[in-house]
């Protein structure tokens, strides 16, 4: 595959994409009318307009969790991708493969370890009243 078509095979979709997403949002712009006001802005709770101070705190009991799920998956993603480099009988690709895992696994350590702790702190699960 030349250099051309490479740009345009992962290039081009790309940009397509953009453009369309970019037609579409100055499309929905056009057709949808725009006429704020106070009682449209204002935020709600149940449909009721919100007086006084809130019943509950924000849950930060599954903050841990999204920590995980939005830091390590990606890394293990893209840990998936380097175990299929072919590097039966090749050295270096075999080296530079564990250089990417070593250092992917440095960088993972860290995170999971401060994400277990936020997940184990007691104070997030309780309600306060």
């Amino acid at each position: 595959m030349t250099y051309t078509q490479a740009i345009l095979s992962f290039g081009l979709p790309f940009i397509l994409v953009l453009l369309g997403a970019y037609g579409t949002y100055k499309l929905l712009e056009l057709v949808m009318p725009r006429n704020p006001n106070p009682l449209k802005t204002a935020r709600f709770e149940a449909g009721n307009i919100p007086t006084g101070e809130g019943r509950l705190w924000f849950p930060l009991q599954y903050y841990g969790y999204l920590l995980v799920y939005t830091t390590l998956e990606p890394i293990v993603v893209l840990l998936f991708v380097a175990a299929a480099v072919p590097f039966y009988n090749n050295f270096t690709l075999f080296r530079n493969l564990l250089i990417v895992v070593g250092s992917f696994l440095v960088l993972m350590y860290p995170i999971l370890y401060y994400a277990v702790r936020q997940i184990n702190v007691i104070a997030y699960w309780g309600l306060r009243r």
